[in-house]
């Protein structure tokens, strides 16, 4: 959609768009994951008469097949929803996914196959309707091929998923989304993205350069999948970054913003202590003038100096009239700054000595993640 057409939605549109683009980035997140799913096996066989659980089974007891269908289910009702949103007549259902699931003894690539052409039929329906819905679709993909193709014990896959010029492409994605997607999602992502890079450029290598294996553990693997869940949920408007932020993450933002506000001000009197000084050096010598060659006892000393007083005074409610001005205008800016650095920081699930230590991932919902094992 072209800059001009963007400028000129009404409200009721903008909406749609925005729902629109976290609809495409959970299309993209689900089919990835559904395709990258280590299993995706078929129907166990029928149950024997009157052999019934004790009670409903939830997701963790749930078969491979059960976990699959599930998530086929999800990416059906999120293309429906797509589809209604931008008005496609025609959107490609998940229906055909479900049928390959139940075929008999039906390998995995055969149902990869039936996904691989949904997604290429997705992405050309989106892409000639809204453009960016189709690049959401893509964010969605590659964020969730960097979160779950990494495995335990394969250095190699976590690497190249974090490669620079890879990871380029996703900031640039986000960048370009940025006023579509929820409030300071994209810039959560960008920042906990950068964090796990810098991580894994950190791990110990081998003497051929390649990671360390035993770097890759089980924790680290479990951490990741964390965090992608979090960057699934942020993006796609199913959790708000500020509820991330406790009480005292909301105290750490404002006493940095305090502190960011007493180093504007420094900065702004050290620029202009020259001509704070040029004029407290004015007023000194009219003073002491006005005190060296008055005659005694005239009203003349006392003028002087009530003016001098008076001058200084002016200057100085004028320099913080300034400042004062210059504050109120980044004081809005300054605080989204500091509560989005606050929330990156809950968001981030970098293992810390061999676990994942974030406050993110302690309150993230179990539940709305449904990928199969």
């Amino acid at each position: 959609m072209a800059r001009r057409e963007i400028m000129t939605l009404m409200p009721s549109d903008r909406i749609s768009a925005d729902e629109a683009v976290c609809l495409a980035v959970c299309v993209g997140w689900r089919l990835a994951e559904l395709y990258d799913s280590r299993e995706l096996p078929g129907p166990p066989h029928d149950r024997e008469a009157g052999d019934l659980p004790e009670h409903l089974p939830g997701f963790g007891e749930m078969t491979a097949h059960e976990k699959a269908c599930a998530l086929t289910a999800h990416v059906g009702a999120d293309l429906a929803s797509l589809g209604r949103v931008l008005g496609i007549e025609g959107m490609p259902s998940a229906g055909p996914v479900l049928d390959a699931l139940q075929v008999p003894r039906h390998t995995r690539d055969d149902v990869r196959e039936v996904i691989l052409d949904l997604y290429l039929k997705v992405r050309e329906h989106v892409a000639g309707t809204n453009a960016s819905a189709a690049l959401g679709v893509g964010l969605g993909r590659l964020l969730a091929d960097t979160t779950l193709l990494p495995a335990t014990g394969q250095p190699e896959l976590l690497a190249e998923r974090f490669e620079e010029h890879r990871l380029a492409n996703a900031r640039g994605w986000l960048e370009d989304l940025e006023t579509r997607l929820p409030q300071h999602s994209a810039a959560v992502v960008r920042a906990t993205l950068a964090e796990w890079e810098q991580w894994v450029a950190r791990l110990s290598r081998l003497p051929q350069g390649t990671i360390n294996p035993a770097e890759v553990d089980a924790a680290v693997i479990r951490a990741l999948h964390q965090q992608g869940s979090i960057w699934r949920r942020l993006l796609t408007g199913e959790q708000r970054p500020d509820q991330l932020l406790d009480r005292q993450a909301y105290i750490g933002a404002a006493s940095r913003l305090l502190g960011t506000a007493w180093r504007i001000g420094i900065h702004y009197l050290w620029k202009w202590s020259w001509s704070i000084l040029l004029v407290a050096g004015t007023v000194a010598v009219a003073v002491w003038a006005a005190l060296a060659y008055a005659p005694g006892g005239t009203s003349r000393v006392a003028a002087v100096v009530v003016s001098a007083a008076g001058f200084l005074g002016i200057s100085w409610l004028s320099v913080r009239a300034t400042l004062g001005r210059a504050l109120r205008q980044a004081e809005s800016a300054l605080w989204e700054a500091e509560v989005a650095a606050a929330i990156a920081r809950a968001a981030a699930t970098t293992p810390k000595s061999r676990k994942a230590v974030s406050l993110a991932s302690r309150r993230g919902s179990e539940a709305t993640q449904m990928r199969p094992e």
